[in-house]
Formats: C-alpha cells, structure tokens, sequence
C-alpha cells in the first residue's frame, strides 16, 4: 500500500503526522501543495467532492491517501490510523484554527475505545495542539481522566435534551448520576461552557427539541446542581432536515430556560468556539 500525503508549510497538524507515521515506520511520499503545485492541483481535481473546507474557507491539512481512502485533517487521520473505524462517531471535522483543535467529543466513544482517544489527544497536545474538548453528559468516567491528565484546553457540555430523550438525541442513554458528575466536571474546569445545543438528532437530522423541552432541561439540571444561578448559554446548532433557527427563535428557548436557570443567555457559536 502506498502511502501520500498532502501537507502545507509551517502546519504543526501536518508535522505531528509525520513523526507518528515515523514512529510506525511506515514509508510515505509527501506533496507541498503549494511546492508541488501541479501534482496537488491533479489530486484535488480527481478528489475534490470528498475534500472540505475550514471556517475561512482554506483547505484543511494534512490530507492522506492510501489509495482505497482519502482522509482529511489530523484529528480524523489519526484516529483512523489508531483505531479503524472505532473511532469515527466521536472525532469528526474540526471547526477551529490556529493552534485549536475541535471536533472530538469524548460522550460518544465507543466502550473498548478509550485507550485510543486517549493515545489520540495525547498525540495532538504532545504535537503542540490545543483540544477543545465537546461532551454530552455521558462518559463522565472517560472525561475525568482526559481533564485530569490535561489533555483538554478548552471544554463545553452540551445539554442535548432532558433526560428521556437522550437516547434518540446522542444515540445512547445516560447512565444514573452521568449527567451530574459531567456538571460537576465543567464547573470545576477553568473556563467550561455548559450550552444548550438546540440541533437536529435523530433519524435524518429530524428530531429537535422545543422551547419547553429546553426548559425541562433546564429544571433537570437545577436539581442536579442545586444554582440557580449557574451560568449556561443556549446556541442553535446544525439544523439537519429541520428550518434553520434565528435569534429571535431562540428567545423563546432562552425564556423558558430562564425559568429555572437565570443567567441563561444567548451564545453565538464565535463566542465560544
């Protein structure tokens, strides 16, 4: 199998590829895109459809290519290389540049996995990349170790739903006391942010919770922390099948939040991603 891969000057995430696939000793022909322009132009052109762009519309890098699969950021490389597919429900596409990395959320791995995403975050902070941590209030267990092992610089705990939905919101039920370890957890890091998500779930991207659901929630959350005035954002998140969300959708969901946790407010994802 031959390996390429695709990489941009001065790109930390294209180095930290280089020494893990060194340190397999696996051999690799790399490409600069723009040092070898015209054989990354004829690679982008045949592979264009399956290549992403980042928030400021660049192309993200390192790209891999085995020649069975094209992979695309570090973050999705590396888990693939580390674990298979076992990892792909909980690393995804990053958001963020400029020494940030996002995309992971530690709720979804997979039980048998974990050694990995460890080996992962490790491999991303050794490379000199900041984690921006997302949770779900599951895997409170997973997510101590990560924090107590400071492999995460930033952290947000999305609330997805009350309590019965959660196994149609993130794929998987809480466990008893889950939801109130991982709010313990953010309130104790530095710098967490505890979100409201309203986003599509479920089958097709169709299942989003009301402004009332929000507010069930929210009621929920007070009673496993007790604050009132603990401080939570709520932000519209992808919308799947369903009609975009605009800020004055929102107000709703901020009202009915406010019922029970009061410094609720309105986050626009820049604030805090």
């Amino acid at each position: 199998m031959s390996v390429t891969i695709y990489t941009a000057p001065n790109c930390a995430r294209c180095t930290i590829l280089k020494e893990f696939l060194a340190s397999r000793g696996e051999d690799y022909v790399a490409y600069d895109f723009l040092a070898d322009k015209d054989i990354f132009s004829a690679f982008y052109r045949e592979h264009r459809a399956c290549l992403h762009r980042d928030e400021e519309n660049s192309l993200e890098f390192p790209i891999y290519d085995d020649g069975s699969r094209v992979l695309q950021g570090i973050g999705e490389i590396l888990a693939a290389l580390i674990a298979g597919d076992g990892l792909a429900g909980c690393v995804g596409t990053t958001g963020l540049l400029h020494g940030w990395i996002s995309g992971i959320n530690v709720s979804a791995c997979p039980a048998g996995e974990e050694e990995h995403l460890l080996i992962l975050l490790q491999l991303l902070t050794k490379g000199g990349l900041s984690v921006h941590l997302d949770c779900d209030g599951r895997r409170p267990e997973l997510l101590e170790k990560i924090l107590g092992e400071g492999l995460a610089a930033r952290l947000t705990l999305n609330i997805l739903g009350p309590a019965e939905m959660y196994p149609d919101m993130a794929d998987g039920p809480l466990l008893p006391d889950d939801m109130k370890r991982s709010v313990a957890l953010a309130r104790a890091t530095p710098g967490a942010v505890i979100r409201f998500l309203v986003a599509a779930h479920g089958p097709a991207g169709s299942l989003r919770i009301s402004p009332e659901q929000a507010g069930q929630a929210a009621r929920w959350i007070l009673e496993l922390c007790g604050d009132r005035m603990l401080p939570v954002f709520i932000e519209a998140g992808p919308a799947g099948s369903l009609p975009a969300l605009t800020d004055q959708d929102l107000l709703a969901y901020r009202a009915k939040v406010r019922a029970a946790l009061v410094r609720a407010e309105i986050n626009r994802p820049q604030q805090h991603r």
